[in-house]
């Protein structure tokens, strides 16, 4: 059986097709359409779709950088939760208020003690006033006798305007020019008949000295002595008479010059007005020196007044600075003291506490706390109302101050106590889910704000192009300069960081990497902190 399939011919199974083709003659011709147009439009497709799959590297793009949201999840506390516990002291808030002496002197009684209760204006010291008085009483005297003196000038005024009124010592003087110039004009026409009954006499006396020569022995000497001497006194009253009226002339010009001055100086007044102008000088000077008198007296008396040390306001005694017999410097003085008393107000404390770095992210202005002291059996309620600014480098610690609500009268300042911080309201709406909500944060540096409203820029992975957003942020930012966004932001929206400043609405942009470098690296690549943060944490970081 083996042997005969063993001589089995396959071939002869095989059918010739070539030459019953060969024979047929029949030739098949291939239409353009399959043989140009498909694969001409299969090459186009391969071709297209390799461009819309490049069309990034192709297109004009422009290059940018991204950085991611950063998210946080906050932990809801219901409020009033403790917090954290720190040891500190109760002080006056804000600070002691002290009674000081306001002039320089000695200290010679104290009305006060410690722990006293005071009102405002109540007198705490006084001092030695003998120095004061003194003073006093000298500027009173320096201030009448300067009264004195301003009634002399208003005296001096009052008649300068009297004579600038009626000026009749000018009116005098004018008066007496011209009587005076009346006379030597009288005098000047008078003269010519004095010269002619000189002559005469002369003529007479010389005829009567020539008839007594004459006689000769007839008459004695001495007649004839008195006919010469009466002749020469005839020659002396014509000569004189002859010489005066020059004389006379000139003394009328004179007197006329001196008419017509008076007459002009009475009617510009130059003199009244000049003692009118230097007598309202005087007056104003007077014053003058009469106000810095009065000043001078109001000094003394305020020296006078704060030789009594008073309390500014409503409060208690706590330290008394000074002792009697004690040199105070009073204001204004670079060198020693003018404090006479500490006071402070029983209903405004507040406890200086310490608070440990690690808590102080959980410390908010108007944090509800509560304080235990031992002089009390139950805590009192307490409001954060400051954070400070300095941290203690070896207690490593930084401190706050809590306002005491309404202090009982048992508490002091000074006193020791400790505060327990509390959660203050969750920022969770009512209503909302219970699960932590996510809070979103990005660089303030990314943050653009123009016309009331703030904007950041984000990238379209999808569609590669730039987008403007509109976004609400919070108030302030954290120390590594995020603020956070609530609303207008998605925790996957990418933000461009470089080329921001050139990018438009819709315009194309390339992704050429992503900057972690913004706050510090306070993100990681799966936008999230490295460590959740409470609720009260997270809006301290942002107030």
């Amino acid at each position: 059986m083996s042997e005969q399939s063993s001589q089995l011919d396959l071939s002869q199974l095989a059918v010739d097709r070539s030459g019953a083709a060969n024979k047929s003659g029949i030739r098949i011709k291939r239409s353009w359409f399959t043989k140009y147009v498909l694969p001409l439009g299969i090459l186009t497709g391969f071709v297209g779709l390799f461009g819309w799959a490049a069309r990034d590297s192709f297109l004009p793009a422009q290059s940018i950088t991204i950085t991611p949201v950063v998210v946080s999840r906050a932990e809801v506390k219901q409020e009033g939760t403790p917090l954290f516990q720190a040891a500190g002291w109760i002080e006056p808030r804000p600070t002691p208020v002290m009674a000081s002496a306001l002039a320089a002197g000695v200290i010679e009684e104290l009305f006060v003690i410690e722990g006293q209760h005071v009102k405002q204006g109540e007198p705490v010291a006084r001092l030695i006033d003998a120095d004061a008085k003194l003073a006093l009483a000298q500027a009173r005297a320096a201030h009448a006798l300067q009264e004195a003196e301003v009634s002399r000038a208003e005296a001096t005024l009052a008649a300068a305007r009297t004579n600038f009124a009626r000026p009749t010592e000018s009116q005098a003087t004018l008066a007496e020019a011209g009587a005076r110039l009346h006379e030597t004009e009288v005098a000047i026409s008078n003269l010519p008949y004095a010269i002619e009954t000189a002559r005469s006499r002369l003529q007479l006396a010389t005829e009567n000295e020539r008839r007594k020569e004459l006689a000769g022995q007839a008459i004695s000497g001495r007649v004839l002595r008195e006919a010469r001497a009466e002749l020469a006194a005839a020659k002396n009253t014509l000569a004189e008479l002859v010489a005066r009226e020059p004389k006379l002339e000139a003394q009328a010009r004179s007197l006329r010059e001196k008419r017509d001055a008076l007459g002009e100086q009475l009617r510009l007044l130059t003199n009244e007005t000049r003692a009118v102008a230097e007598a309202k000088a005087n007056l104003a000077g007077a014053m003058a020196r009469l106000d810095q008198t009065r000043l001078r007296v109001e000094v003394a008396e305020l020296t006078m007044a704060r030789m009594i040390v008073r309390s500014p306001i409503d409060g208690c005694v706590l330290s008394l600075d000074a002792r009697p017999g004690q040199w105070l410097s009073g204001i204004g003085s670079a060198q020693g003291t003018s404090a006479v008393a500490g006071l402070y107000d029983p209903q405004s404390l507040q406890v200086r506490v310490d608070v440990r770095l690690e808590d102080v992210p959980q410390v908010l202005i108007g944090q509800p706390a509560q304080i235990e002291t031992a002089a009390l059996g139950a805590p009192i309620e307490g409001e954060v109302v400051s954070v400070t600014t300095f941290a203690d480098i070896q207690k490593n610690t930084l401190q706050v101050k809590v306002a005491i609500k309404d202090p009982p009268a048992v508490i002091k300042p000074e006193m020791l106590g400790k505060v327990t911080f509390l959660a203050p309201p969750s920022p969770v709406m009512e209503g909302e889910p219970s699960e932590s909500p996510l809070k979103l944060f990005v660089p303030q540096s990314l943050v653009s704000t123009g016309e009331g409203s703030a904007n950041v820029w984000v990238v379209d992975l999808t569609a590669g192009v730039a987008k403007r957003k509109a976004v609400e942020v919070g108030h302030g930012a954290t120390e590594d300069g995020l603020v956070e966004v609530t609303s207008g932001l998605l925790p996957t929206d990418k933000l461009i960081v470089a080329g921001r400043e050139s990018v438009a609405e819709g315009s194309r942009v390339r992704v050429s990497g992503e900057d972690k470098s913004l706050a510090g690296g306070a993100w990681n690549s799966q936008s999230t902190r490295p460590a959740p943060l409470t609720a009260q944490a997270a809006v301290s970081e942002v107030n």
